[in-house]
C-alpha cells in the first residue's frame, strides 16, 4: 500500500514539474577573450551539430612562448526554463610560460561540466568545473565563475574568474558573437 502511494506521488510530482524542451542558450558562437593577471589574448568557438551536442575549440596565450589550445565535443541540455547544463571532453596541447622541459608542449585531456542560468532577462550567470589530466599521476582542477550581459541577440559581454593549477587566478573579459 505504501509503495503504491509513494510511486503514485512520485509520478504525480514528475508530471507536474515543468520541463524545458529546448536549450535556453545558443551554442553557436565565437568569443574573443582579454586575459588579465597575467595579460594575454584568447578565443573560444562552439558549433552545435545536433540539438543536444556541440563542437568546441579554445585557445589562449600570454605571448611569452606559451600557448593553450584544445578542441573536442560537448553536450548541452535544459534543466528548466532558465538553466542549462553542459559538459565538454577535449584534447589539449599546451605549453606553460617558462617550461624548459617540454619544448613542443604537452598533451592533456580536459573534462568538465558547467551550468548556465538566466538571472534576469539580459543577465546570465555561469559556473564550470573540470579537470586537466596529463597522465594517471598528474592532473589539475579547473574552476570558472562568471556572468554575461546580453546587449543584443547577437552580442554579449562577459567577465569570468578562472582558477586552475596551470596559471595564476585570473580575470577574463570577453566579447561573444552569436551566429
Amino acid at each position: 500500500m505504501i509503495t503504491r502511494l509513494t510511486t503514485s506521488a512520485l509520478l504525480a510530482i514528475c508530471l507536474w514539474i515543468p520541463t524545458a524542451q529546448a536549450t535556453n542558450f545558443d551554442y553557436n558562437h565565437i568569443q574573443v577573450n582579454a586575459l588579465g593577471n597575467p595579460s594575454g589574448l584568447g578565443g573560444l568557438a562552439r558549433f552545435a551539430f545536433t540539438e543536444g551536442a556541440h563542437f568546441v575549440v579554445k585557445g589562449n596565450t600570454q605571448f611569452e612562448g606559451d600557448w593553450y589550445t584544445s578542441g573536442g565535443v560537448g553536450f548541452h541540455a535544459p534543466v528548466n526554463d532558465f538553466v542549462d547544463l553542459y559538459g565538454e571532453l577535449e584534447g589539449a596541447w599546451l605549453k606553460r610560460p617558462g617550461d624548459r622541459r617540454h619544448d613542443t608542449g604537452q598533451f592533456a585531456t580536459v573534462v568538465g561540466a558547467g551550468m548556465r542560468a538566466w538571472v534576469a532577462p539580459p543577465f546570465e550567470a555561469n559556473l564550470y568545473v573540470g579537470s586537466i589530466i596529463f597522465d594517471q599521476d598528474d592532473s589539475t582542477s579547473l574552476v570558472e565563475i562568471g556572468g554575461r550581459f546580453h546587449s543584443t541577440e547577437a552580442l554579449s559581454l562577459g567577465a569570468t574568474w578562472r582558477a586552475n593549477g596551470l596559471e595564476q587566478n585570473r580575470l577574463i573579459f570577453s566579447v561573444r558573437y552569436l551566429y
